[in-house]
């Protein structure tokens, strides 16, 4: 039997917070939306491969999967801008904000990593 879940959530609070989310799934395929107060969003799959962004009251944010083995994401907003990846065990990633600069790596467990700016 073929099911297609598809699952809407509306929640109200007393504030004026609010949020709309709806996500279809079938047979390994599947996309996802959301829209509340602090912004919107959405992504999609296929199997182990996925793409997904946002855009919110702090920026923009996206990042995508194959599977575990390859990743890549980025955000750039009013606290500032990091983006990172990996490939396999060997990854990297940086960012900038009001603070300072910060970047690292690493290879498997073993990592290093370095920043410049205020405690």
């Amino acid at each position: 039997m073929l099911a297609a879940p598809i699952f809407a959530l509306v929640a109200l609070t007393p504030m004026t917070a609010y949020a709309v989310e709806l996500g279809v799934d079938v047979l390994g395929v599947g996309a996802h939306a959301h829209v509340g107060s602090h912004g919107v969003g959405a992504g999609a799959h296929v199997g182990g491969i996925g793409a997904g962004g946002d855009v919110g009251r702090h920026g923009v944010a996206a990042g995508g999967h194959a599977g575990s083995v390859v990743g890549t994401g980025a955000r750039v907003g009013d606290r500032g801008v990091a983006t990172g990846a990996h490939v396999g065990p060997v990854g990297a990633g940086g960012g900038i904000d009001h603070r300072g600069v910060g970047a690292g790596t690493h290879v498997g467990s073993a990592s290093a990593g370095a920043g410049v700016g205020e405690r």
